[in-house]
């Protein structure tokens, strides 16, 4: 291969040497397992999974027979046990076996070792490799129980030596992590401190001044300025007479059901009964779950007022909707929060310290304009203070990171496909007809996000982008009339969902070629119009009988 250093094959001293230790190996082997069985874990059993661990740190069956070969008092063998991992270690400094030896040794000793050996340990390990995670992993644990300060500096003298070192800044974020402040209940972690912040920031600065193109630097400054994800909430409520529906929709997908977070209803004050059903069709984590309205509770012609209350087990609070006589379908949708749709986890509350981020990001695209954490950074800035403001510096930000950063062209345009459908849903009102209109068309849109904010839309425009499908989770929208899709790339409807009330739906330019690839279209119940024209399929002969027999009363236009 390319790259890679040619070996001299082993001449035939060497070949000896080798087969001689293979052999001393495989009986070393067969000697212990045959003691396993008759259950001598001796003296000699020590000794010989020290012979074979000491040549190859990395068999784990003789790290389990060495532990039931010691003797019960720990005190006879913890100091020789942990000279003889850091042999081992000498070996191979990330053994998985030995490690989890060393752990195991220390919980049993009878005092904690002197905490300034371990740490000479873990710093004789990280010289060699800074990258040792075991040794970053240990190094924590040992911080746990000393000053917090203390390790701070040591991760800041590493990323003096070298800024590219990502494990000193993990390990810098992940002591870091009690200090932060508590957020909302089950949210996990909230924001830190101000002044912790400020000297975070001031590292990252001279981090990226120093290397711009340097990736480890924006990760962290991407994460400080984060908190953990907001816990799920009820976004919207939606009740359809028709349809006899109930609809949840959550702001990140949850599952509801057995053995999960109970979520109940009631009418008029009468629990509803019936299982909950994913939006998507499928039994795994989802922003919308529908629940069936029992027959007998509006018989026709009655239309009862129907007053609804939804209860999630893991928020206190309760969201109610009442279904008037005069009505057929009645919502209640929470205030969208513009912030929250391109980058939840933002957890700095203070504008003006992501101002001024902003602005140190424009500063430094001056000097390197291709600085693709810098570019992604200023576009998850500006998305968080005011995308519609900012709407057109975001578009630039995006296409010229598309340029910079050719080989993460799928990512990117995953994240201008965020960014345009959040100005849309920002943007989107309903008319004077009731109706909610979403225009999304030549967008560039690669995927189809936020549809847990479009749960009420009832046109949707999603023509000549380069979708190449259309996702279950359009389930989600109950009240979506009209759906066009023309002149993407859809080439099939697999796991398109039974919309109730989708009426029209454009597919005009797509490159559909089979009559099979539509057969989901047959449980949308109220279909009536399907346009196909410029697609593989319309110029089929046959297209028009297969069509009409797969989907009997849709008028189907193939020209």
């Amino acid at each position: 291969m390319h790259g890679r250093l040619k070996l001299r094959p082993p001449d035939a001293a060497r070949r000896r040497q080798r087969e001689e230790k293979l052999r001393l190996y495989r009986s070393a082997m067969a000697t212990l397992l045959e003691k396993r069985e008759r259950g001598e874990l001796d003296a000699e059993a020590l000794a010989l999974t020290g012979a074979v661990l000491a040549a190859n740190p990395d068999v784990g069956t003789c790290w389990n027979l060495r532990r039931c070969a010691l003797p019960p008092d720990p005190a006879d063998w913890v100091p020789g046990e942990l000279a003889f991992v850091v042999g081992c270690l000498g070996v191979n400094p990330k053994s998985y076996g030995a490690w989890h030896h060393r752990g195991w040794v220390l919980r049993r000793a009878p005092a904690p070792p002197p905490a300034p050996a371990e740490r000479a340990l873990c710093d004789r390990l990280l010289a060699a490799d800074p990258r040792n995670f075991h040794a970053w992993e240990h190094r924590r644990t040992l911080a746990a129980e000393e000053d917090p300060e203390a390790e701070l500096a040591f991760a800041g003298t590493l990323l003096s030596r070298d800024f590219s070192n990502f494990s000193a800044w993990h390990h810098r974020s992940r002591l870091l992590a009690p200090t932060r402040t508590p957020a909302s209940p089950g949210g996990g972690a909230g924001a830190l401190p101000p002044h912790r912040l400020q000297t975070e920031l001031e590292l990252v600065q001279n981090a990226v001044f120093t290397d711009p193109n340097d990736q480890s630097a924006w990760v962290y400054l991407r994460c400080i300025l984060s908190r953990a994800s907001p816990p799920p909430r009820i976004l919207c409520l939606y009740v359809d007479r028709e349809d006899a529906t109930l609809a949840v929709t959550f702001s990140r997908p949850v599952v509801v059901g057995a053995g999960s977070s109970a979520l109940t209803a009631t009418v008029d004050g009468s629990a509803l009964e019936g299982a909950w059903r994913s939006g998507e069709g499928r039994p795994r984590p989802s922003h919308t779950w529908l629940c069936d309205l029992p027959p007998d509770l509006a018989p026709p012609p009655a239309r009862p007022r129907l007053h609804f209350r939804v209860t999630w087990e893991p928020d206190p609070a309760h969201r109610e909707v009442t279904l008037l006589p005069d009505e057929n379908e009645a919502w209640w949708q929470e205030p969208i929060k513009a912030g929250e749709l391109f980058w939840p986890e933002v957890g700095v509350a203070e504008a003006s310290v992501l101002e001024a981020q902003v602005e140190t990001c424009r500063q430094l695209l001056e000097l390197e304009p291709r600085s693709r954490g810098c570019l992604l950074t200023l576009v998850l800035l500006l998305s968080a203070l005011d995308p519609l403001g900012h709407e057109d510096e975001i578009r630039r930000c995006l296409r010229d990171l598309q340029e910079a950063d050719p080989l993460r062209i799928g990512f990117v345009g995953d994240v201008a496909s965020r960014a345009e459908a959040a100005v849309g849903v920002l943007r989107m009102r309903a008319g004077p007809d009731g109706a909610v209109r979403l225009r999304l068309p030549r967008k560039a849109l690669t995927s189809l996000p936020l549809l847990e904010h479009m749960v009420l839309v009832t046109h949707l425009d999603l023509a000549g982008n380069d979708l190449g499908g259309l996702p279950p989770a359009l389930g989600g929208l109950r009240r979506l009339q009209v759906l066009d899709v023309s002149h993407n790339k859809v080439t099939t409807l697999r796991g398109f969902p039974p919309l109730p009330r989708l009426e029209d739906l454009h597919l005009d330019g797509n490159p559909i070629s089979h009559t099979s690839a539509l057969a989901p279209l047959a449980a949308c119940p109220r279909l009536a119009r399907l346009r196909l024209a410029d697609t593989p399929l319309a110029a089929t002969p046959e297209a028009a009988t297969h069509l009409a027999q797969l989907l009997p009363g849709i008028a189907i236009a193939l020209a």
